[in-house]
């Protein structure tokens, strides 16, 4: 009895190492190239395949310049909003906040309501 319980456990193992030897080749082109992007700050992000993250600061309107850099090779994305400019106006609407308690901590004046960063 116990014997057909470790043949089962040993299938069972096998069978779970055949699932991991198979599937690590599709995993592992997916982290083949840098990925390079501007986060909501304005910064440069660039990804590194090699594990490691570079934040350039206010530089993130490099970000589709380089991107086209890191990625040859690869297949053209098409962008449906060409536009590069970041502008406030629009539809966008974003109440003042109204910061209760220490608000000096944050370099407001009594009485003051800070409006938050323009829509991107």
């Amino acid at each position: 009895m116990r014997t057909k319980s470790v043949r089962t456990s040993l299938a069972a193992l096998t069978l779970a190492a055949l699932a991991v030897t198979v599937a690590a080749p599709a995993e592992a082109g997916l982290r083949h190239h840098d990925r390079v992007y501007a986060d909501s700050f304005g910064n440069l992000v660039i990804d590194s395949a090699a594990g490691y993250k570079r934040i350039i600061v206010g530089e993130g309107k490099l970000a589709r310049q380089l991107s086209d850099y890191t990625s040859a090779g690869q297949p053209k994305v098409i962008y449906q909003d060409e536009s590069d400019d970041i502008s406030g106006e629009g539809d966008c609407y974003r109440p003042p906040v109204f910061v209760k308690g220490r608000s000096y901590m944050y370099g407001l004046s009594d009485g003051e309501m800070p409006e938050l960063s323009p829509c991107r």
